[in-house]
């Protein structure tokens, strides 16, 4: 099942779903709103004891911004 994540225009709320399907009703977990806008999902994987400098070759998944600085990226 894919994990959604969302943004509520009527209670500015942003969250998360777990949906069976990409065609899935949403619902504001925050106000009940049944419209919530759909957003990017950011998915990226770093493999354990990868430490080499991703950052810098253009390869991290976060742009450099993962990991708190655990990735090795260098530049967090």
């Amino acid at each position: 099942m894919p994990i959604f994540r969302y943004h509520c225009q009527h209670c500015e709320a942003d969250f998360e779903l777990l949906l069976p399907r990409f065609d899935s009703p949403a619902e504001c977990p925050s106000c009940g709103a049944n419209d919530p806008e759909r957003q990017p999902s950011l998915i990226g994987a770093i493999a354990a004891g990868n430490k080499h400098n991703c950052a810098s070759a253009g390869q991290c998944p976060a742009a450099g911004h993962c990991c708190s600085g655990s990735c090795g990226c260098g530049k967090h």
